[in-house]
């Protein structure tokens, strides 16, 4: 499916079924989701009963007819698991949701590529993917209406997995967008939904198995895990007291990234400004340590003595790393209150950090 032309708004379609982990799987599968212990079962008991009523009908029952019969119970127990595991299995249907925001800006081919690459990565492993999307054409209001008309796509694309699929437990969102695009977008679908959603980010490693894996959930995860390096907070001069900012360097760029986010901060008026950074270049690709990074992040934008009036002002983020992070961010600090937050991505054609959504102008009237 090609990227929307600009202007247009958001369209889903169901992609279809791929081979999914039951091809890979062969005929350990087959033993996985009961199919081979129906039919033995079925066989056995089959077998044992026709043999009971052989006996019965010649005449020839004695003692050993009732090990006939018994094994005709065995062979009925095991159909009886197998048709459970079978059970099992249904309930264990996955549904695939490529969710794509190219900013036509930022180079519109990088977005199709990672599009095409995402539906291939969701049609070889779940059985049912759904697909939408829509090009950004600039950072003016239309942008924020496009991306809102983009979760609500993909809410609706939930809700029909849901009925396509009523035994799926899990539904995995796979996000090809810019990272201020991502934290938006996932302000707006906030965190509470009746199935798990899983987001996917991209495998950095190289020789990977799979261009993308399950890197953490919408929902509160509760995990120990700290793979960041949380800052003190900071105080900036002559900064808004009632605006507060989060910058998060994820692939351990120093001073590089640090340097113009205090820039942008200044120039907005931020009155404080918290840093966390990673201690390495690219965070460990498992959904432990990406989950572990949210949570962090949450925990320590939480727990931050921030002043009491920057708690119901107006707040920045300054994102870096994986759109997976930036988007499960967005549900987790922005989903409750998304108008307070406003997110940083640095645009390279420009070097410059861009918000989003943009400021309103207001208009001038005579």
């Amino acid at each position: 499916m090609a990227i929307l032309n600009i202007g247009e708004g958001p369209r889903l379609t169901v992609v279809g079924a791929g081979g999914g982990p039951r091809v890979v799987a062969g005929w350990r599968e087959l033993f996985r989701d009961g199919t081979a212990l129906v039919g033995s079962g079925g066989a056995l008991a089959g077998g044992f009963v026709v043999e009971a009523a052989k006996s019965v009908m010649t005449g020839e029952a004695d003692k050993s007819v009732w090990l006939v019969v018994l094994g005709g119970l065995v062979g009925l127990v095991v159909v009886g698991v197998g048709f459970w595991l079978r059970e099992r299995a249904r309930r264990r249907v996955q549904v695939g949701i490529v969710v794509t925001a190219a900013d036509v800006r930022r180079g519109v081919p990088a977005g199709v590529r990672s599009d095409e690459g995402a539906e291939a990565y969701s049609r070889a492993r779940y059985p049912l993917t759904l697909k939408t999307a829509v090009q950004v054409p600039d950072a003016g209001p239309r942008a924020k209406e496009l991306v809102d008309a983009l979760v609500d796509e993909t809410l609706t694309a939930a809700t029909i997995s849901e009925r396509l699929s009523p035994d799926a437990f899990c539904i995995n969102v796979i996000p090809t967008m810019e990272l201020h695009l991502a934290f938006y977008f996932g302000a707006r679908l906030g965190q509470t939904h009746a199935r798990e959603i899983v987001v996917h980010a991209k495998n950095t490693t190289g020789g990977a198995d799979a261009p993308y894996f399950p890197a953490t959930a919408l929902a509160v995860t509760e995990t120990d895990a700290a793979p960041l390096v949380v800052g003190s907070l900071e105080t900036l001069e002559g900064g808004d007291p009632t605006k507060a900012a989060l910058a998060l360097d994820l692939q351990a760029r120093g001073d590089q990234f640090f340097a113009p986010v205090v820039q942008t901060c200044r120039e907005q008026r931020v009155g404080t400004l918290l840093r966390l950074h990673s201690p390495t270049q690219l965070l460990t690709p498992d959904r432990d340590t990406f989950t572990g990074a949210v949570e962090q992040i949450y925990r320590a934008w939480r727990d931050a003595p921030l002043p009491v009036a920057a708690r119901t002002g107006k707040c920045s983020v300054f994102l870096s790393g994986p759109a997976a992070i930036a988007l499960a961010l967005g549900a987790r600090l922005a989903g409750a209150d998304h108008g307070r937050w406003t997110a940083y991505s640095f645009n390279s054609a420009n070097s410059t950090y861009e918000p989003f959504p943009p400021a309103v102008v207001p208009e001038i009237t005579a």
